[in-house]
């Protein structure tokens, strides 16, 4: 069975300073404890082309919190489209929204800092986000080299913004 409900909105704003990031932060905090049920949909590595042991979870992760997926309503901030619904660990729900934070143009690291308010995100191996970012960067970039379409170089480009900044990073503690 299927079913649907019409929401009427506008999407949110994922700026720096927008109000509409506090109500993000609440949906993704009840995102965040929501198990997945039954078997997957997709594993992490079935939905995003690489994986790592980390990356395994029990908990219900949407895996495409772009804008367009997120609708305001009177009640609340709504996440729709649950077409790529993943069973995974929950961060690797943050580590996704990064690439659309710096979208929405914030800096890879004002994206860091406010997902630093998230205990799954902070909890996670600094080695394993940096070879998420690395990873997920290498993915972008392959399929624009294989794509026209305007969205697919977007992604290519903040993906591996947030990568050059967690390299850039980890050489900098190392010095």
């Amino acid at each position: 069975m299927v079913g649907s409900e019409h929401l009427d909105g506008p999407h949110p704003d994922l700026s720096p300073g927008s109000p509409d990031l506090d109500l993000l932060a609440v949906a993704l905090k009840g995102l965040q404890e929501t198990p997945a049920l039954g078997e997957p949909r997709f594993t992490p590595a079935a939905r995003l082309g690489f994986a790592h042991p980390a990356m395994d979870g029990g908990m219900l992760v949407h895996s495409d919190l772009n804008p367009a997926n997120l609708i305001m309503t009177p009640g609340g901030l709504r996440i729709v489209d649950w077409a790529w619904a993943t069973k995974a660990a929950p961060w690797v729900e943050l580590a996704l929204l990064v690439q659309w934070l710096i979208g929405s143009g914030h800096t890879p690291e004002q994206a860091e800092d406010w997902l630093a308010q998230f205990s799954t995100w902070t909890a996670t191996d600094r080695e394993v986000l940096d070879d998420f970012a690395s990873r997920n960067a290498s993915k972008w970039s392959a399929k624009s080299r294989q794509s026209t379409e305007g969205w697919v170089h977007d992604l290519a480009a903040w993906a591996g913004e947030w990568a050059a900044h967690r390299t850039a990073a980890t050489v900098r503690d190392l010095e």
